[in-house]
């Protein structure tokens, strides 16, 4: 097959991961690969962050697979968008088989373009923007489009069943139309390199990690918050914080004025799986979240996971591998973190990662594709 995949930036988030690594293991498979995407300058990206996304997307071209830039498709709406969709326009001319367009700018602008033209069109939401984004007119907005779009949209995928119904609670899509595809995660590596790691070291730096974008959405305020309440009781209680952005300074701030600056480090993009191999638990606390991908490789390395209660990580979390928390409520927070775990809560979590395996993600975007096709 021909298969373009249109996503707005490539960065290290969730979204551009998941299309990235579908990307990589379609060529993989045999298939004629196609990644558009837009100037991630909006994305702020550290130095190690970019070459993250460098050394993967040098994969997939090393594999075959082509890359187009989009010049005009940036995240912020303006004049723009117009630019954007005439070059999404001018790339449809290579005749793809299936267009599989990602997140909400993108799968606007993609449908859009698409329109009468004979190709397979699937649209994967990668989460929603209707909580925690954007105020209630300009979302109200938002979900009429997403209404409209569905109707040019041969499949809608999304990353857990909990997406699935919200969207479908708003009238967007018809059931027949929703596919529950999981986004894959390479869990035997994740758990051959940690059990390497922890061969060499058995000692806990970590009381807690989390990983994701400093970004308002992640709430990793609420973790900070939290933290005091927990170094309260455990005084040397360390939380490592991995990734970066916009709000690294805030959070730098908030965590010296609560005076626990010594027990938070931010340790910026690096690799995740040496800090999980040495952390006693994994915390998430984001206000929005379409799966959340961080949570399925600290599941694979292992670890119980705290986490907000919100769709995509509620449906991944429950008492057999962490518990799912009002991530408002910091006193409630800090005592999930505090929290004792049973030695068995390990394999209990690595199994649990199991069910979201690349090799699953794959079988399903290929049923999916074939679907819209026949």
């Amino acid at each position: 097959m021909k298969i373009l995949h249109l996503i707005t930036r490539m960065d290290g988030g969730g979204s551009a991961v998941n299309t990235l690594l579908s990307g990589i293991e379609q060529c993989r498979a045999g298939h004629q690969v196609t990644l558009a995407y837009g100037p991630s300058f909006e994305s702020d990206m550290s130095s190690q962050e970019q070459a993250r996304v460098d050394t993967d997307t040098a994969v997939f071209k090393a594999l075959g697979g082509h890359i187009a830039i989009l010049p005009s498709m940036l995240r912020s709406m303006g004049k723009h968008d117009w630019q954007a969709y005439r070059e999404i326009k001018i790339l449809l001319q290579q005749g793809f088989d299936i267009v599989h367009t990602h997140t909400s700018k993108a799968g606007a602008l993609g449908r859009l373009a698409a329109r009468g033209l004979e190709v397979g069109v699937v649209h994967t939401p990668h989460g929603h923007i209707f909580h925690g984004y954007f105020g209630m007119l300009k979302t109200k907005i938002f979900i009429a489009i997403e209404r409209l779009l569905a109707y040019r949209t041969k499949a809608l995928i999304a990353l857990t069943r909990a997406e699935r119904d919200d969207h479908l609670k708003l009238s967007i899509g018809r059931s027949e139309q929703w596919h529950v595809i999981p986004s894959g995660v390479d869990v035997q590596r994740i758990e051959r390199h940690i059990c390497q790691l922890q061969r060499q070291t058995n000692a806990l730096k970590w009381d807690a990690v989390s990983v994701g974008r400093l970004v308002p959405i992640k709430g990793m305020e609420r973790l900070i918050k939290a933290w005091a309440i927990v170094c309260q009781h455990k005084p040397n209680a360390r939380l490592a914080l991995l990734g970066d952005g916009e709000e690294r300074q805030g959070l730098q701030s908030l965590a010296c004025a609560l005076g626990i600056e010594e027990q938070v480090y931010f340790a910026g993009w690096q690799d995740p799986l040496p800090f999980l191999a040495s952390a006693r638990c994994f915390a998430l606390l984001s206000h929005n979240e379409g799966m959340g991908r961080a949570v399925v490789e600290a599941f694979a390395a292992g670890l119980p996971c705290i986490v907000s209660d919100v769709c995509g990580l509620r449906e991944l979390v429950d008492e057999d591998v962490g518990c799912v928390v009002n991530a408002e409520e910091s006193e409630q927070v800090a005592e999930a973190l505090l929290q004792a775990w049973h030695p068995s809560i390990q394999e209990a979590t690595r199994i649990r990662s199991r069910a979201y395996s690349v090799e699953a993600m794959m079988d399903g975007l290929e049923r999916v594709y074939q679907h819209v096709r026949a």
